[in-house]
């Protein structure tokens, strides 16, 4: 499945909930990176970066997807789906075995459903708005690509971010991002 095919047509829901599994898979590896430092071990509701001893370019860059995240890809989704999809949770909650999950994605209807069956309505956002967030999506999700796929390679990139090898399973990831 891929994205609208026209930058400003709506997502489906399916398209919508794709994107956000990717997006919250790529956090999960970025998050996970042994690079990246805690001040504590994070948990489901906090996680405290120790930013001296992470490495600039992987904070940067996982910065940069998690907003990309925010702003572009959980709009489109129910409202509170990333606490309450595992799909779509942040890192630490996928992680905890304990945690709650009230919704989740059945691919044969094509929808989120709750615990007891329900299908969870997804937003229909206002063309202006899907434009706005399409036209930052089609950069941002470039960036992030380009920075994690070719951000040891690419003389330019290095210099952002320090030379940052992001690993095989980041960029596994990111190959799947459209």
């Amino acid at each position: 499945m891929s994205l609208p095919q026209t930058v400003g047509e709506h997502p489906t829901p399916a398209q919508a909930f794709e994107q956000g599994a990717k997006y919250a898979a790529l956090l999960r590896h970025l998050y996970n990176h042994p690079d990246f430092k805690y001040q504590e071990p994070p948990t489901a509701a906090v996680a405290k970066f120790d930013l001296d001893k992470t490495p600039q370019g992987l904070y940067f860059t996982t910065e940069f997807v998690q907003t990309t995240y925010v702003n572009n890809v959980l709009p489109y989704l129910p409202q509170g789906a990333s606490r309450k999809c595992k799909d779509l949770a942040n890192p630490w909650a996928y992680a905890d075995p304990n945690y709650k999950w009230e919704w989740t994605w059945d691919a044969g209807a094509g929808a989120m459903k709750d615990a007891e069956g329900n299908v969870v309505e997804f937003p229909r956002l206002s063309t202006p708005r899907v434009e706005s967030i399409a036209m930052d999506f089609v950069t941002r999700n470039f960036l992030a690509k380009k920075l994690i796929l070719e951000g040891s390679n690419d003389p330019k990139t290095a210099v952002i971010l320090g030379g940052q090898d992001f690993g095989d399973e980041v960029r596994a990831v990111a190959e799947q991002l459209e």
